[in-house]
């Protein structure tokens, strides 16, 4: 196992932050929460609707609420996922600092105390929206609650910081609360009835997807593992590829049972072939063999592509 060579504290603190407040925050965001975040965060606001409108809507009234509520609570995923990003990055600063150098925050270029300002910044903007706007104030609360413990290891911290498998399990299930987010939201804005069991089943749709992206992330041949734990580091390497197959497959055959009727056999069959790449993506890897794109990415095309499914399969019932 290669060992990271230990970073003193000149190396640690390369780079001078640059320019003003707003400039180093740019900078942190270009890096660390790119456009495309948005872009995932927005579509899981938009295929979580969809897929409870196509469960739910019996043909006759609205198929969207009001403007004001559509627009907050669209923006309420991929915000409070940014918040996320920079709880993440204060409650691991000594490891980033180690393993991950080059990060804005790491490296100097952007100081702890811009993004934690940015952080309160987007709290404020958060409970806005959800106090006045949404109608979803008690799952909001729940949701920033449960961030909370996250930020805080659920006081756990010198057992979950150090066991990667307790980190996933108590961490991911923050992407079930999201669904359940917009649920909430379609039910206090729609006239429709909600089918409570489908429904949540199709949140395990999330749920299953969000932790495959998580584990096909950290996921490294032997020779290439670092101090850094990964889960082919605590699993194995064949363990922690069949993770991510077995999660996406099972999300897969849950859109089948549930959208049987819905989706035409075409709809289907494509997302089996995209699944199928993905399976053979991650088998080549495990062989050594070159694949196109790597692990996280196939992963990110398999989620996309369902997600997309289910907003273009509700748009041809608009």
């Amino acid at each position: 196992m290669k060992k990271n060579p230990d970073k003193s504290p000149s190396t640690q603190f390369r780079d001078h932050p640059e320019g003003d407040f707003f400039t180093r925050i740019r900078i942190y965001l270009e890096e660390m929460y790119p456009l495309s975040n948005i872009v995932f965060g927005l579509l899981f606001f938009a295929s979580a609707w969809c897929g409870i409108a196509l469960l739910c809507h019996s043909g006759n009234g609205n198929l969207l609420p009001p403007k004001h509520v559509l627009v907050s609570g669209a923006l309420t995923i991929p915000l409070m996922l940014l918040l996320l990003r920079i709880m993440d990055e204060l409650k691991d600063l000594e490891t980033d600092l180690l393993h991950f150098p080059d990060r804005p925050v790491p490296r100097g270029a952007v100081h702890s105390s811009d993004i934690k300002l940015f952080g309160l910044f987007l709290v404020g903007i958060l409970f806005i929206l959800n106090l006045f706007f949404t109608h979803a104030t008690l799952m909001f609360l729940a949701i920033f609650g449960y961030a909370c413990l996250m930020y805080k290891y659920f006081f756990l911290k010198e057992r979950i910081s150090k066991n990667i498998l307790m980190a996933l399990a108590t961490h991911n299930p923050i992407s079930y609360l999201f669904f359940l987010y917009v649920v909430y939201i379609y039910k206090n804005n729609m006239a429709a009835p909600i089918h409570v069991g489908r429904i949540l089943l199709l949140g395990t749709v999330f749920l299953c997807a969000s932790m495959s992206w998580e584990i096909a992330r950290k996921i490294r041949y032997p020779e290439d593992e670092t101090a850094y734990q990964t889960y082919s580091m605590v699993l194995g390497l064949g363990a922690a590829i069949l993770m991510p197959i077995i999660l996406s497959g099972a999300s897969l055959v849950v859109i089948i049972c549930l959208y049987r009727d819905i989706f035409s056999g075409f709809t289907f069959l494509y997302m089996i072939s995209v699944y199928l790449f993905m399976v053979m993506t991650f088998l080549r890897f495990y062989n050594k063999q070159t694949i196109l794109f790597g692990l996280k990415t196939t992963t990110e095309i398999l989620i996309v592509n369902i997600q997309s499914i289910l907003v273009l399969e509700w748009i041809l019932i608009v």
